[in-house]
């Protein structure tokens, strides 16, 4: 091995904060690219299944699945916590205190996710009925809801280890755990869901048994890597005992991102229940076209994380302006992508929405949301990758600020006003306005630089 490679390739494996700010970027921004995009098959394959049930299936999942967004902000937000902090103790050297941290997240994870499971269980029927779920739809959203909170403590903790190995740079393992999780849900879904042979059918319970079952075997692999010693992070008996200080600090950092993702998710039933208003075709259409503008964005939150990665190891080196670079050429990279995806949705979005639900109400009002919306994600390319940048920073607080600002004071506002004057189309263009506002805040603020003296 060359002075060169020995540089790049220590006993830390490869040296993110040196080098080549474009090797270091696609190093991490491939696999994790990949980890994202592939939960794109999942996520196509669901709402194909889900579609041959009938729009009132779609409907359900559609409202359900909204819910689990909102109880799962509170694992989003402690999974960038303990990201920034094992971030900057792996960019600082110090892998004793990378692995406390990881601990310490995960204690926090257990005992949230028993939080949501409980709250869940108790609100789910209310939640539905305030959703617009009708005597058709409140069933089958319960049935999926159930189901996916029970199971909720393996899907929890498979984000949270997640965000922890990519803090430490092991892309390639969170990767590998996606793929496990996505390998098995894709599998087991069209099983469950309509039962061949001698199995029941279970409809949407199936979908979400499929979703739970996958999650755990995740889990399962990533415990035996941190219990291994096969990440640059990981978990030991010493570190078992609750540290408060150190949770404290990790709390201290995921409130912010925490609360945003929950304001986030609770904006999203806001704007769920104006479409709502339109009825079920109305729902079924907004499922559809909301899951391909995620599947369309999904590469962007793989970007954003290797942004994420890159700032905060930098800045625990003591590099800030190699941090900043870093996030620039990230969120080039991530508008060019999504230049690309949102050609590929406005182009050919009647055929897209038709495949999975066929229904000419759906297609028409499917159509419409794709066409208004898709252009404005370059904005959201930016918006995710800086949001992330300020994360990795551990610098959370301008992030929620944004974020509740385009999507409270902009979004959620300019939806029921135009959606009173032009119909469900309304909703859509509050959602593209927003959309604009957000990536450009994002870009005013981060160029700033006060994100740089975050001490963590």
């Amino acid at each position: 091995m060359g002075k060169a490679a020995a540089k790049e390739y220590g006993p830390w494996g490869r040296d993110l904060t040196s080098g080549s700010v474009h090797r270091n970027i696609w190093h991490l921004a491939v696999p994790m690219t990949l980890e994202m995009g592939v939960q794109n098959i999942q996520q196509v394959l669901d709402t194909y299944w889900l579609g041959r049930l009938g729009s009132a299936a779609l409907a359900a999942v559609t409202i359900g699945g909204t819910i689990m967004w909102v109880i799962n902000s509170l694992a989003t937000g402690l999974g960038i916590g303990g990201m920034a902090v094992v971030a900057r103790r792996i960019g600082g050297r110090n892998r004793a205190a990378a692995d406390r941290a990881a601990w310490q997240t995960i204690l926090l994870g257990i005992f949230v996710s028993a939080l949501m499971a409980l709250i869940g269980l108790l609100s789910a029927r209310t939640l539905l009925v305030l959703l617009g779920a009708d005597v058709e739809v409140l069933p089958l959203g319960m049935a999926y809801l159930r189901v996916l909170f029970l199971g909720i403590g393996a899907s929890v903790l498979v984000f949270v280890i997640n965000s922890l190995l990519r803090g430490a740079g092991d892309a390639r393992l969170a990767m590998t755990a996606v793929f496990i999780y996505v390998g098995a849900t894709v599998f087991l879904e069209p099983i469950l869901v309509f039962g061949p042979g001698p199995l029941p059918a279970l409809g949407v319970e199936g979908a979400a048994m499929a979703l739970v079952l996958g999650s755990l075997a995740a889990l399962l692999f990533q415990v035996y890597v941190l219990l291994k010693g096969k990440a640059r992070v990981g978990i030991n008996l010493r570190d078992l005992v609750p540290d408060l200080s150190l949770m404290k600090l990790i709390i201290g950092i995921a409130w912010p991102s925490t609360a945003q993702m929950l304001l986030r998710s609770l904006s999203r039933l806001v704007i769920l229940g104006l479409v709502g208003a339109f009825g079920t075709f109305a729902l079924a259409a907004f499922g559809v076209s909301n899951r391909l503008l995620l599947i369309a964005l999904i590469p962007c939150f793989g970007l954003g994380n290797a942004a994420a990665t890159l700032v905060g190891q930098n800045l625990g080196a003591g590099k800030p302006r190699q941090a900043e670079r870093s996030a620039w050429w990230v969120s080039a990279y991530s508008t060019g992508y999504m230049l690309v995806a949102a050609a590929i949705l406005v182009s050919f979005a009647p055929g897209l929405i038709a495949l999975f639900d066929p229904t000419p109400e759906v297609v028409s009002i499917g159509v419409q949301a794709l066409h208004i919306v898709a252009p404005s994600m370059l904005a959201s390319a930016v918006g995710v990758v800086l949001a992330r940048s300020f994360d990795g920073a551990g610098n959370t607080v301008p992030a929620m600020a944004i974020n509740l600002t385009t999507l409270w004071g902009v979004e959620i506002l300019l939806s029921f006003v135009l959606s009173r004057f032009i119909g469900v189309s309304g909703v859509f263009w509050g959602r593209a306005i927003a959309n604009l506002a957000n990536g450009s805040l994002f870009a005013f603020w981060f160029s700033l630089g006060r994100w740089k003296h975050r001490e963590v």
